[in-house]
């Protein structure tokens, strides 16, 4: 029968592929809950999940991490031809498939030669050098420039991850004079980011005897010096960044670069040949200039995630904030200063994790020793209600897991309970019970008295399903996805179950919302002025035009960086208003003037800034009448060109700006009308100025059309003839319903503080809306109401400040703010204007004595915003004058002042919150909500704008008054047949979860149902039982009396189609007395017994380090005669390892020389990682001694061979690989030899035997052939000749598990076996040609062999 498979549950998420700069952590599952039987359906899904992790960016100093990737290659040649020995790799990323960015390909140091190294590089391997994306499996994956998969983090015009334009400014300007050779344009500085400088030829021809050049501070060129230039596009790498040149064959040549510069470059220009003028246009970004303390790390960011599931601990996010608002920014602001200590704390206390015993089965027997199962689970166990939760085993790998079986004793007492089978839980999570009856087997005998039975061990209760049902789970909210304006902010939502994550539908109906809009400050936007003039008058210029940031319905000008830069509408074009005329041959006798030979045109330069701030002023420019050789010429050579204004009338902005008033109520009320507003033309004081002040062309509009409800038909078809005025039918109807009163909307406060009005149009109609005039007076609505919008703000003042000077004329300040008496600020604007009070004054004019003084600065602003902070001035010590001079002129006056003071801002700004509201649902699960309110002072903030909105405590929760009626149940099917036909069998019955019509579900939505029980018991009544007995054994004593056993068992006899079926019961149901199963036996009487006797243990051979402890060992008998006819295998040991850890031992034979002066070389004790080993010193009468092992087991057991002998026919493997000298074979392999050891060099530092080290090596014909290395020559049909053998036992030391051989060469095969211990290694090697070495090269890790 065909089955589909089914996914199971997520593993945790493993280790990090990079430890920094963005590396990837795996989550697998498998298709195995159940796997695909007989061709059924594979699981459809991802089996793999992948997670970002140790996003933050690697030290400067780190390499390229597919540098590093190729560098590990360094020195492996893979024997191509042509390439050194030692080798380097570099990454090669130009000239690469997009499809193959995420293989490993390198390229040989100092070529062009490149090589595919591995199939793919390592997780978390930038794609390439202009992305941000990472390699994955892979595969090229979508990343941010923050090293986070999915991230839309890009870099801004200032180089800053994420960030938002505000760390840096941009520079621009041109240049344009000529003189022969490089001229320098501007010097770009170390720091600078978006560079772009083009150069627009003189003739819109590429060759115009301009071209750009590059030179660094050191005055090397990087580009076009020595008078030499690339016609083609280049890169040049300076530090990590990379500019582009565009090559000088264009018509505007270009240089560009997007990356951060790390040193200062100047950009030049070569003038040669004709010696146009050029035109070099520049743009970059700088970083800000910050004031020292302007921004500072605030190591109280948020708390981080907790580093364990129970008993972790988490960390805060160490931000960058500025120091004015506490804004966060990013953390490039802060270079430079002292990183704090990383706060942490205990997380995840209120739980811990160990393995939980969930459940146990029946004991195996009913009577006697026999044994139960366990299911054992590792557990996260809340330590405040004591609930379990079922985790990953991988949570508890660092404990012991308790044995999954314990032995029991069954109850061979047959007047004990009997139970019959438990019952399926009341709930399949969120902790049941599950119940099963009980009968006492001697009530029945008292005659129906329980008490008969001890009621301490009756069970029939017991806990089940104890780990927690499905929940939703919500991650934290996203930042707001705009800058300004309206936006949306979102988080993650989940149904979550264990650490699994179920659809949806398994949690019920009361999601938590997933999107939230959010506001931010009004948006900027690009203004642009008109276009300027044409620079020239005649042939190509460019023009020029204003470009602003604005912000709000004023229009005020704000800094370049608010607006996005990316939209930035360009403040330069190209123009050409006619071409200039040329020169023409003239007839004899003409008279010609002598500047007309020369080609003429008039130039001129950018416009100065208009003389007014606002309203009309005027800007003035230089003209100049040029030649062709671009020399200024005499006035009248341009005389046949109109010459360009050089002054000319400007206006800025208009030094009024048009205010508006609310628009009044539509002109009618039914149909089209019109509506009208009043517009005010007011200065920057809010007053009302003339009209005249403010530019007409941006004037708001007066009038705007409006609509109403429709107005009804006149037309006969829908309406019958009005009745006369005195018929019958009018007069009959009631006043009250003919005419009656209509009122419009409320219009704007005729104030925005005090007492003010507010007015609405009432209009009496009649039923079919048209105008009437008999409606009752007394019932008229009111046309106006006062509208009290709070007291007007007032000026508000503090006491003055400290004098920001001792003597000699200081200043004062104080705080000033507009604001109403319930602490609610308002800008300056809203109060009168003329009315404000001073804030600063002079102070202390009396003039300075002329000796030295002490001198301070005023305080700075309070370092917090609220609550505690400090003050800081500037102390010095000056002269009369002014001048500072050494503290020590004024160390014997007063004191020297304080640098620093304490002090106070206002009530820090806290979160409050009202009571809970009730659940929003009668069932099932509903959200319960409460006020949450940020109060400031004694009063509330209406934006929350000063509370942080990390910590807003929550203003909804989930709630659940009672369950709901579900609409979906359990339906039972029919019985089967019982498994016994008699003595108690048991019977199923399938379950299915099936909604309000009958159709089958996934039993999850079941979850709140009990669920029926599927198995019960059947067919109890008893079998008949007979008596079955086992073989007797053998006699239990090989001499004297012992006995024989057998067992005996009491079964029932099922008859099932006429075949007997046993089944084992107590021993107590079967009738009869049982058979005997014991029986002595009587064998020969048995000698007197013998045994061991030890004396004491001696003393320790070794008066330092290990050493063996003896003692006698004897075999007597009872008489105290010797025997030889004690047990061996009880024999106690003779002998056994001591160690004396008092002795203290030199670490090296280094520490041997300094204690004892020089010595003979010789073997010493050394105390090597905590034991003492005999080591041989070398060099002891030398500056440096050296450490060797004494290989005790002989140069046979210990060398390395590179065979000599060469198949004449390689592709054969002749003896079946066995070694003969007598092969078709010849023996020319130049690098052959055997070398055999007696000592091998250590290297304490790092553990390790130097293979290459010769000094007590012996080569006994061929070359040198390392230690632990063997290879031949021999064949290439994988039949190795070569041999080396370690063999390190009796020295205390072993190789170290984790090493490793590897194949180098052609046809290269090697088969290395090692010891259980680690102590002997033999292989066996080869190739055509090839050999095999340590993984660690010319290194064997060895490690200290413990006993």
């Amino acid at each position: 029968m065909q089955g589909g498979g089914a996914w199971g549950v997520w593993s945790p998420f493993g280790t990090c592929s990079r430890t920094c700069g963005g590396g990837i952590k795996i989550a697998v599952r498998e298709c195995n809950r159940p796997v695909p039987r007989n061709g059924g359906m594979y699981c459809v899904g991802r089996r793999m999940k992948f997670r970002s992790c140790n996003s933050e960016p690697c030290s400067k100093q780190k390499k390229d991490f597919r540098e590093e990737q190729c560098a590990a290659f360094d020195g492996r040649h893979f024997n191509i031809n042509g390439l050194p020995p030692n080798v380097r790799w570099v990454p090669k990323y130009s000239g690469i498939l997009m499809k193959d960015r995420c293989k490993l390909f390198c390229r040989v140091a100092g070529s062009t030669a490149y090589y595919q190294l591995r199939d793919r590089v390592i997780d978390g391997t930038p794609c390439g050098p202009d992305t941000n994306d990472i390699c994955v499996q892979g595969l090229c994956r979508q990343a941010g420039c923050d090293h986070v998969l999915n991230s839309k983090a890009r870099r801004d015009k200032c180089g800053v991850c994420g960030g938002d334009n505000s760390s840096c400014k941009t520079v621009a300007g041109t240049f344009n004079i000529v003189r022969y050779g490089y001229n320098e344009v501007v010097r770009i500085p170390s720091g600078a980011t978006n560079i772009d400088v083009r150069q627009h030829s003189y003739s819109g021809k590429p060759e115009d005897d301009n071209y750009l050049a590059i030179s660094n501070s050191r005055g090397e060129f990087l580009l076009n010096g020595e008078f030499v230039v690339s016609m083609f596009k280049r890169e040049i790498k300076v530090g990590n960044a990379v500019i582009e040149y565009s090559g000088s064959d264009h018509v505007i040549e270009r240089i560009n670069c997007t990356d951060r510069i790390e040193e200062e470059v100047i950009v030049q220009v070569l003038s040669v040949g004709n010696l146009y003028n050029p035109d070099v246009r520049y743009s970059f970004n700088i970083p800000i200039e910050d004031k020292p303390q302007q921004f500072f790390w605030d190591a109280y960011g948020p708390w981080q995630e907790c580093s364990r599931l129970c008993q972790g601990e988490r960390k805060r996010k160490i931000l960058c904030s500025r120091e004015s608002d506490r804004v966060v920014v990013s953390d490039q602001r802060c270079h430079g200063t002292a990183r704090p200590a990383v706060i942490t704390e205990a997380c995840n206390t209120e739980c811990e994790l160990r393995w939980h015993v969930a459940r146990k089965s029946e004991c195996t027997a009913q009577c006697g020793l026999g044994y139960r199962t366990l299911e054992i689970y590792c557990a996260k166990i809340s330590r405040t209600d004591g609930k379990t939760q079922k985790v990953d085993d991988r949570y508890c790998s660092g404990q012991h897991k308790p044995d999954d079986k314990e032995g029991c004793h069954g109850d061979c007492n047959p007047g004990g309970w009997e139970y019959s089978s438990w019952s399926e839980c009341s709930k399949s999570c969120g902790g049941g019970t599950r119940r099963r009856g009980a009968v006492c087997r001697k009530a029945a005998e008292a005659g129906g008295d329980e008490s008969k039975c001890s009621q301490r061990d009756k069970l029939t209760v017991q806990s089940c399903n104890e780990f927690l049902c499905p929940q939703w789970k919500t991650g934290d909210w996203s930042e707001c996805l705009v800058t300004c304006g309206k936006g949306y902010k979102h988080r993650q939502t989940w149904c979550q179950f264990g650490e699994d994550r179920l659809d949806d539908r398994f949690c019920g109906s009361s999601k938590p919302e997933s999107v939230q809009t959010c506001q931010q400050q009004e948006c900027a936007s690009w203004q642009v002025g008109p276009w300027g003039q044409c620079t020239t008058s005649c042939g190509p210029g460019y023009q020029m035009r204003a470009v602003k940031c604005v912000v709000g319905s004023y229009g005020a000008v704000m800094d370049d960086t608010e607006c996005n830069a990316a939209t930035r509408p360009t403040d330069t074009q190209d123009c050409e208003l006619a071409q200039c005329p040329s020169s023409h041959p003239v007839p004899p006798g003409t008279k010609v003037p002598s500047h007309q030979g020369h080609k003429t045109q008039w130039r001129f330069g950018s416009w100065t800034q208009c003389s007014a701030s606002c309203g009309k002023g005027t800007r003035m420019r230089y003209v100049s009448c040029r030649d062709n050789q671009g020399g200024v010429a005499e006035e009248s050579a341009c005389a046949h060109l109109p010459k360009p204004p050089a002054r000319e009338v400007c206006s800025v902005v208009a030094c009024g700006q048009w205010k508006v008033l609310e628009w009044t109520v539509c002109s009618v009320t039914c149909g089209q009308g019109k509506t009208t507003r009043q517009v005010l033309c007011v200065n920057f004081s809010d007053q009302e100025v003339s009209a005249n002040e403010c530019d007409p062309d941006d004037r708001p509009t007066t009038e705007q059309d409006c609509a109403m409800s429709q107005c009804p038909s006149r037309s006969s078809e829908s309406r019958p003839f009005p009745s006369p005025p005195n018929s019958s039918a009018r007069n009959n109807l009631p006043r009250s319903q003919s005419h009656q009163w209509r009122t419009g909307p409320w219009g704007a406060c005729s104030s925005t503080c005090a007492g003010g009005f507010q007015r609405r149009v009432v209009v009496c109609q009649d039923e079919n809306g048209y105008p009437a005039n008999s409606c009752e007076d007394r019932n008229r609505p009111s046309e106006q109401r006062s509208c009290e919008s709070g007291p007007c703000p007032q000026w508000i003042y503090g006491n003055w400040g400290e004098c920001t000077k001792p003597c000699g004329g200081g200043i004062k300040t104080r705080l000033v703010v507009c604001q109403r008496p319930n602490g609610e600020r308002f800008n300056d604007l809203s109060c009168e204007i003329h009315d404000k009070p001073p804030d600063r004054e002079q102070c202390n004019t009396q003039p300075c004595p002329s000796s030295p003084h002490w001198s301070t600065d005023p305080w700075s602003s309070c370092s917090a915003a609220c609550g505690r902070g400090f003050k800081t001035r500037k102390v010095t010590c000056v002269t009369g004058s002014g001048r500072p001079v050494p503290e020590d002129n004024c160390q014997s006056l007063s004191p020297k002042p304080s640098k620093q003071r304490r002090c106070r801002g206002g009530r820090c700004p806290k979160w409050k919150t009202g009571s809970w509201g009730e659940c929003s649902a009668s069932c099932g699960d509903g959200v319960q909500r409460r006020e949450v309110f940020c109060q400031v002072g004694d009063r509330r903030s209406p934006l929350e704008s000063g509370c942080s909105q990390r910590s807003r405590p929550a203003s909804s929760q989930s709630c659940r008054v009672a369950e709901c009626p579900s609409r979906y149940r359990w339906r039972e099917g029919d019985w089967q047949t019982c498994s016994k036909s008699c003595g108690a069998g048991h019977r199923r019955r399938a379950l299915k979860c099936v909604d309000h019509n009958q159709q089958e579900v996934h039993e999850m939505y079941c979850v709140n149902q009990i669920r029926p029980p599927d198995i019960e018991s059947c067919n109890t009544h008893p079998c008949e039982l007979i008596w079955i007995t086992g073989e007797w054994t053998e006699c239990s004593a090989s001499c004297g009396q012992g006995y024989r056993q057998r067992l005996i068992s009491c079964s029932e006899v099922h008859v099932e189609n006429d075949n007997y079926e046993y089944g084992h019961q107590s021993l107590s149901n079967c009738p009869g007395t049982p058979p005997e199963s014991y029986m002595p036996c009587n064998l020969d009487p048995c000698p007197p017994p013998q045994e061991w006797r030890v004396g004491i243990w001696g003393l320790c051979s070794a008066s330092c380090g290990d050493g063996v402890m003896e003692r006698t060992l004897q075999c007597v008998t009872a008489d105290g005669q010797e025997s030889n006819r004690c047990s061996q295998d009880g024999m106690p040991e003779a002998r056994k390892v001591c160690r004396n850890p008092s002795c203290h031992l030199p670490s090296s034979c280094q520490d041997v020389q300094s204690v004892n002066g020089p010595l003979p070389d010789g073997e010493h004790f050394l105390n090597i990682r905590g034991k003492a080993l005999k080591v041989y010193c070398a060099g002891m009468q030398t500056e440096t001694p050296q450490e060797y092992i004494t290989l005790t087991t002989g140069e046979g057991e210990n060398f390395s061979e590179i065979f000599g002998f060469r198949l004449n026919d390689p592709t054969q493997c002749p003896a079946n690989g066995s070694r003969r000298e007598d092969c078709d074979c010849r023996r020319d392999y130049t690098v052959a030899g055997i070398t055999t050891f007696s000592k091998v060099r250590l290297d304490l530092s790092k553990m390790n035997i130097i293979t290459t080290d010769w000094q007590f090596a012996f080569t006994r014909e061929g070359k040198n052939v390392p230690f632990a290395t063997a290879g031949d020559c021999y064949s290439a049909a994988r039949c190795p000749q070569g041999r080396f053998r370690i063999n390190l036992s009796g020295t205390g030391f072993k190789v170290a598990e984790d090493t490793s051989w590897i194949s180098q060469g052609n046809y290269a095969v090697a088969d290395v076996q090692k010891s259980q211990g680690g102590s002997r290694v033999s292989g066996i090697c080869g190739g055509y040609c090839g050999k095999c070495t340590p993984s660690s090269g010319s290194s064997l890790p060895v490690k200290v062999e413990y006993l």
